[in-house]
């Protein structure tokens, strides 16, 4: 290698371990319409996808919750004020109401009242059913076997019963006529026949009703009947429950594939959850009534006794009458006492939504603790007066307490039956769901991310193949191992997998126009240079494997140099396998190079002249069993150097030079070797064993012809100008044909 060429290799390895925006946007740019053809596919694939899922319709309420204790609150005449205009008790957190709303105690009745445990599926195409029950396609529908379900078409039933064996069973449905149908169960062999309307008995195991029938002969459906949890399930998956920034404001939603469904649903959950809502309130007042309620007998037992008690007393004291100070501290003692059954009762209402810290509960207990000192005192002062009063005062406190005790219970429990009359809920709906309204699926959605997944997948795919590519891409990788390119041939599709002897072959002479005879004619004159630079007239072409097409470009490279008049000689020196002769209609019987090395043809007898071109050959003749032996005997070198002598111009074509090792003799007996490269197909790993083969026979090749250039498979097309490799191994089978 040149000291030119180790330091443009040296350039180039530098920049291999950046990442060239621009090498990638060519890359791409080459195989825009392979990537516009997996983007529209992509979309198209999105688009069909995106109309074969079924519509959704969504219904929503908009229903106020209060945020109310879990308690009852009770009029101020029960408890004082200490809550009336104060701070209420705050009431679970909107969370827990939402646990509650999607609980089986709201949605069980509602699954109950609508049905939704009577599953009805219809039998629908595959894959395309969905898009074919929304959509009258009169050219499909005909193809369509008549079990497929067909736009607008529905059943409905009133009354479904069935087993708990069969439960979650299907019970199929075939429709024989405009109101009649049959059914049958899977582990039934007789199918029994129904009318719309009348109640359809199976045995013992299943009982149904149909009462709308639209759905013309032949349609068939798939019944289930299955327990109130899986109807909660699916209830549950369809609600939706969202507050509207903590205001109390809450949209009940449902969604379903059936519109008449989503509305009557997101209804239906809305009344269930007020009516459960104004239920636990009715029963947390009835059980402070009945509580009330058993408390009043034993009062009434005690103001009886104390009653008796005190009129036994007084006659038995001759009718003891109270002074006038005694009285008074009697009358201060039963208000303080009536005071304290009135706080005791508050109490137990604040205990059930406070805690014992609150500011309410806490000033609760300080007044009856003053009150208990109060009412202590006043018991002391009557210690002063003489016993006989102070029984009696006693016996008339206890029945005087005993009396109020009654009234404040009866009174109370009056007027918890009045407020238990008068209750409601904290629940008010303030917009009903009206309408519902389609809300998907996003039909357009899979078709934009089937065109990104489209633009992403070419996108991959191109940069995958162009890795994966082993072949030389352009002139550059063969000038990293300094080895110049003298041009390159454009591919010509008609040779693919073409023989020697086609007129296509001989390009030149049967197509002069062709864009590949140009660049034989561009390569001619870069090649005089090379020959007048070296005063060279041999030339030898080879290349690193067969099919490389080192022939095809021999033979016209020959023709292209002999139309200018000069005296041109193409040798087939492949003993092996050669097939030039094929194109002048020269078999390989008749005298050829094989003939005239061993002297059984002299060499006059052995040229062939074309009459188009002017072009004269040899050819291989009958095969030799030692062609190297023959092309490294004297006799070889001593034919070039007479034929020199004829022609301005002597072409070799030579064996490839990894298949066997003529090529190293002939190319040490010629004045210039050139190498050829197959576009995309020569690996550079291939070339560098090519080229260290000629090394080896102390052969330094002129230059490089590039073959077969496809710029349309190029990894940058017609735009190449940036280049790539990857090495893997190889291997040959050149065997001589018979």
């Amino acid at each position: 290698m040149t000291e030119n060429s180790q330091k443009n290799i040296s350039q180039i390895e530098d920049s291999d371990g950046d990442l060239d925006l621009s090498d990638l946007l060519a890359q791409l740019f080459a195989r825009k319409w392979l990537i516009a053809g997996f983007v529209l596919l992509g979309g198209l694939i999105g688009l069909v996808i995106g109309q074969l899922g079924p519509n959704e319709y969504r219904a929503t309420s908009v229903v106020q919750i209060e945020k109310r204790s879990s308690g009852v609150v009770l009029p101020e005449e029960l408890i004082g004020n200490l809550l009336s205009g104060g701070e209420q008790a705050r009431g679970s957190s909107f969370e827990t109401e939402i646990h509650v709303i999607r609980s089986r105690l709201i949605l069980g009745p509602v699954v109950e009242e609508l049905g939704i445990n009577a599953r009805v599926e219809p039998v629908r195409a595959p894959i395309i059913g969905d898009f074919l029950a929304r959509r009258s396609i009169p050219l499909i529908g005909s193809l369509l076997s008549d079990a497929y379900q067909r736009p607008g078409e529905s059943i409905s039933l009133n009354q479904l019963r069935v087993s708990e064996d069969l439960m979650g069973v299907p019970i199929s449905l075939r429709v024989t006529g405009s109101d009649s149908f049959e059914i049958s169960a899977p582990d039934s062999t007789a199918a029994v026949t129904g009318r719309v309307g009348t109640l359809v008995t199976l045995g013992d195991d299943i009982q149904l009703q149909v009462i709308t029938l639209n759905a013309a002969k032949g349609r068939e459906y798939q019944i289930f009947a299955e327990p109130l949890r899986n109807g909660v399930a699916r209830l549950r998956e369809g609600l939706s429950v969202s507050e509207r920034r903590s205001t109390g404001i809450v949209d009940f939603g449902f969604t379903s594939s059936d519109p008449a469904l989503s509305l009557i649903a997101a209804n239906t959950v809305v009344e269930s959850y007020r009516t459960q809502n104004l239920q636990r309130r009715s029963a947390e007042i009835d059980q402070s009534i009945e509580f009330i309620e058993s408390k009043i007998p034993e009062v009434q037992l005690e103001l009886k006794a104390a009653a008796t008690a005190l009129s036994t007393y007084r006659e038995s004291q001759e009718n003891l009458e109270l002074s006038l100070g005694t009285q008074d501290l009697l009358d201060q003692i039963v208000q303080i006492q009536a005071r304290l059954e009135e706080l005791e009762f508050q109490e137990q209402q604040l205990a059930q939504r406070l805690t014992p810290n609150h500011p309410d509960y806490q000033s609760l207990l300080a007044e009856r603790t003053q009150l208990q000192s109060r009412r202590d005192n006043l018991r002391a002062d009557l210690q002063d007066v003489p016993a006989a009063e102070q029984e009696f005062a006693r016996l008339q406190e206890r029945m005087v307490s005993a009396r109020e005790l009654e009234r404040q219970l009866i009174a109370r429990a009056e007027q918890l039956r009045v407020l238990r009359a008068s209750a409601v809920g904290n629940i008010r709906v303030l917009e009903p769901a009206e309408v519902a309204r389609l809300v998907g699926p996003n039909r357009k959605l899979p078709a934009l991310g089937g065109l990104f997944g489209g633009l992403i997948f070419g996108i991959l795919l191109v940069f995958g193949l162009n890795f994966l590519r082993r072949g030389i891409e352009d002139a550059r990788e063969v000038e990293e191992l300094g080895l110049s390119v003298l041009g390159s041939v454009n591919k010509v599709p008609k040779l693919a997998g073409a023989r020697n002897g086609i007129p296509a072959y001989a390009l030149v002479r049967h197509e002069p126009s062709n864009v590949a005879v140009e660049a034989f004619r561009g390569l001619r004159t870069g090649m005089r240079f090379t020959l007048a630079a070296r005063n060279a007239k041999t030339l030898m072409i080879t290349s690193c494997a067969p099919a490389d097409g080192k022939s095809f470009v021999s033979l016209n490279l020959a023709m292209i140099n002999a139309t200018l008049g000069t005296r041109v000689l193409l040798l087939d020196a492949d003993m092996r396998r050669g097939k030039l002769g094929r194109n002048f209609g020269v078999t390989s019987k008749q005298a050829g190079l094989a003939q005239v090395l061993v002297g059984e043809a002299d060499l006059q007898s052995a040229i062939h002249t074309d009459s188009k071109t002017g072009l004269d050959f040899i050819v291989t003749g009958s095969r030799p069993p030692n062609p190297a032996e023959l092309l490294e005997s004297n006799s070889f070198s001593d034919l070039l150097s007479v034929l020199s002598e004829q022609y301005d111009l002597i072409i070799v074509d030579a064996p490839p030079i990894l298949a066997v090792t003529d090529a190293a003799i002939i190319g040490q007996k010629t004045d210039i070797t050139l190498m050829l490269v197959r576009h995309l197909v020569t690996t550079k790993p291939q070339l560098q064993s090519a080229l260290k083969g000629l090394e080896l026979a102390g052969i330094t090749p002129a230059g490089a012809i590039i073959n077969q250039y496809d710029m349309n498979k190029s990894r940058y097309g017609q735009y190449s100008t940036s280049y790539g490799y990857h090495y893997g191994a190889y291997n040959y089978n050149y065997s001589t044909e018979e």
